[in-house]
Parts: C-alpha cells; sequence; structure tokens
C-alpha cells in the first residue's frame, strides 16, 4: 500500500461529553459571576482574534517554527511582513495559547498551533477567514431583515458558483473541504460498518478523502465520487496515493440533473445544509429514482439541539444562513425531509464529533 491515512486521536466519546459538561459549567459561572457588559464585550474580541488567527494561517507561520523556536525578526524576512507589527500580531495570539512567546522575541509552537498547519486544518481556517467571509458577516444584517443570502448580494452569484469561476478559490474551498473530512472520518468509521456494501457512492465527495477511508478499511468495497468536473483531477491523485485506484472511480456531473445508479449505499456528506428544503427534497428524490428497493442512504449533517447550550451546529447556521441560503436542520426536520421524499430513517448513529449519522432506506 503506498499510503495508509493517518486520522486524528480522538478520546472515547463518554470523556468528551464530559469536558464538554465541564467547560459550559465553568463558562456558566464565569459569565454569571463577570458584569455583562465585561462577558459580552469579550465575546466581541472572538472577532479580532479569528482575524488574527486568518493571517497566521495564510502566512503559513506555524509550518515555519516546525523547525523550532524562531525570532520574529526571522518570520516577517521569511513572510515580508513589517516586524514589529508581526510581533504584536504574535504577542496576542501567544496570550492565547496560540504559540509561546519566549525571550528576545523568540515563538514557538504549542498544541494549538500546530492545528494552522499544512497537514492539519490550515485550509479549513483560510476558507473561513477569507475577505469574503468578513464581508458577509458585515451584512448580516441584511439575511436577518430579507430572508436571503447576503453571498449573492456581494458576489451576483451563488457562493459555489463564485468559488467555481476562480481556480485559486476552488483550490482553496476543496482543500478546506479535506480537512473536513480529515476531521469527522475517524468519528465517522468508529460507529459505522460498510462491510456490507459493494458498491458505495459519494455523492459530493469532492477529492475522494472519504471514499479512500472506507476503501482502505474495507478492501472487500467498491466507490465511486460523485463531484463537479473540477474535483476530478484531486479524486484521482487521492486514488493514485492511496493505492485504491483499482476499486474506485469518479463519475462528474450535478446532483440536480443525474445521480449514478447501481449504488448500494448512497452518501450525502454535509450536502443538504447547503440548500433550502426546497432544493433538498430535489437532490433527495434524484437520489432516490435510482436507488434500488435494497438499497440505503447515509445523510451525515449535524443537527441542531434544541437546549440552551453551545452548539457548533446553531453557529453553523449563521453561516449557513448568509452565504448560500441552506440551514442547519432539527432531527424532526431531517426526518420530515426524508419522509416527503420517500425515505423512512432505519437507524440515527451518533459520533465524537459534532455530526450525526442517518440510515435510511426506501418506503415500502
Amino acid at each position: 500500500m503506498k499510503n495508509k491515512i493517518e486520522f486524528p486521536h480522538y478520546p472515547p466519546i463518554f470523556f468528551i461529553r464530559l469536558t464538554e459538561g465541564m467547560r459550559n459549567l465553568f463558562l456558566r459561572l464565569y459569565r454569571r459571576f463577570t458584569h455583562p457588559n465585561v462577558a459580552v464585550f469579550e465575546m466581541v474580541h472572538h472577532f479580532w482574534l479569528a482575524a488574527a488567527l486568518g493571517v497566521v494561517a495564510e502566512l503559513g507561520i506555524a509550518d515555519i517554527l516546525k523547525k523550532g523556536s524562531t525570532s520574529v525578526r526571522e518570520l516577517a524576512s521569511l513572510t515580508n511582513t513589517h516586524e514589529d507589527s508581526l510581533y504584536r500580531l504574535m504577542r496576542m495570539l501567544s496570550s492565547h495559547n496560540i504559540f509561546r512567546e519566549q525571550k528576545n522575541r523568540l515563538f514557538t509552537l504549542t498544541p494549538l498551533a500546530k492545528a494552522l498547519q499544512e497537514e492539519q486544518v490550515k485550509y479549513l481556517i483560510i476558507s473561513h477567514l477569507t475577505k469574503l467571509h468578513f464581508q458577509m458577516f458585515s451584512e448580516l444584517m441584511y439575511s436577518v431583515r430579507t430572508g436571503k443570502n447576503v453571498c449573492q448580494r456581494l458576489t451576483g452569484n451563488t457562493l459555489f458558483d463564485h468559488i467555481g469561476k476562480d481556480e485559486q478559490r476552488n483550490e482553496l474551498f476543496i482543500k478546506a473541504m479535506t480537512n473536513v473530512t480529515m476531521m469527522q472520518v475517524a468519528a465517522i468509521l468508529s460507529v459505522y460498518s460498510f462491510r456490507p456494501y459493494k458498491n458505495i457512492i459519494d455523492i459530493g465527495g469532492g477529492q475522494g478523502l472519504m471514499m479512500a477511508a472506507i476503501l482502505q478499511k474495507y478492501p472487500g468495497c467498491r466507490g465511486i465520487v460523485f463531484d463537479l468536473p473540477q474535483s476530478s483531477h484531486q479524486a484521482s491523485h487521492t486514488f493514485e496515493e492511496y493505492d485504491i485506484a483499482d476499486r474506485s472511480g469518479f463519475v462528474a456531473g450535478n446532483f440536480f440533473e443525474t445521480i449514478p445508479g447501481n449504488g448500494d449505499l448512497y452518501i450525502l456528506k454535509n450536502v443538504l445544509h447547503d440548500w433550502d428544503d426546497e432544493t433538498c427534497r430535489k437532490i433527495l428524490m434524484n437520489i432516490l429514482s435510482v436507488m434500488s428497493s435494497t438499497a440505503k442512504l447515509i445523510v451525515i449533517e449535524q443537527f441542531i439541539e434544541r437546549k440552551n447550550k453551545p452548539s457548533f451546529g446553531k453557529m453553523m447556521d449563521m453561516l449557513m444562513m448568509i452565504s448560500t441560503g441552506g440551514k442547519e436542520r432539527t432531527k424532526a426536520e431531517y426526518k420530515t425531509l426524508l419522509q416527503q421524499t420517500g425515505f423512512r430513517i432505519r437507524k440515527i448513529y451518533r459520533t465524537i464529533s459534532p455530526f450525526t449519522l442517518v440510515e435510511a432506506e426506501k418506503m415500502p
């Protein structure tokens, strides 16, 4: 085997749930005993912190620091930046344990800083902190007043059309989605067995990393990645890199038009949240039309929880609202969408990540 996919190592799910509960408890206690004016203003600081993260990710600072402690003078020289301004930025990030400042303006990596490296989630960070994203959130009021997405107003296109018109934007988006898959796939494979399925079709599978992970773990399976033509080259490279080219393929197309047939399992990962209900129904009905009576569909999305507690899904829902016009949904909303298009839910699989697998089949 040429390469084996190395997944992030996650602790057991009970430990994650425990630490999440403790974190939320301490956060509530902090905000209870902090003056509301101070607590709310501190939330505004997150905007500044996010902007700083975007800058150091784009500059590749965490990759430079792989070699060890480096002076801010050398960092500025390597990144063509203003030394004192870069120092002030790094000093602020170090106060949040992203990098560590040592004597004589030397900086080194921390575990949090490593997340900004090439092989981690660097491209996901950059893609969420582009100029367009800041512009969209600056126009959040527009979405709140009109119910329409901001991206269309700013660019004259849907988000995906805007990305697709520029090679650099498209490459960044594909790399960002691969970062997302790398974070999710270990959690997915730990709760769901793909062994029973001989022909798996990943709809909107992009660069093919999800398929590569499945086929490496289950050598008896074959797979097809179905996506827009611009993903073809990267997917072919993934198949070769992970030595699954003889059991995988790429089919170019548009899931609003046709879906490849003959699959006994169809995967929709992080697709439906990009679209409104009417569009989701069209996608699901296109899948249903090519499925056999024994085939299965798994939808991988995050559920909106009803409890008043911090929620990645509720945060991501804001991004969907301004960027695509899509939405994150509750369990009941996904159940309704599936029922309206001729599916019924067989089983729901919770994962260690914020994402949930919904296994569905055709209604009899």
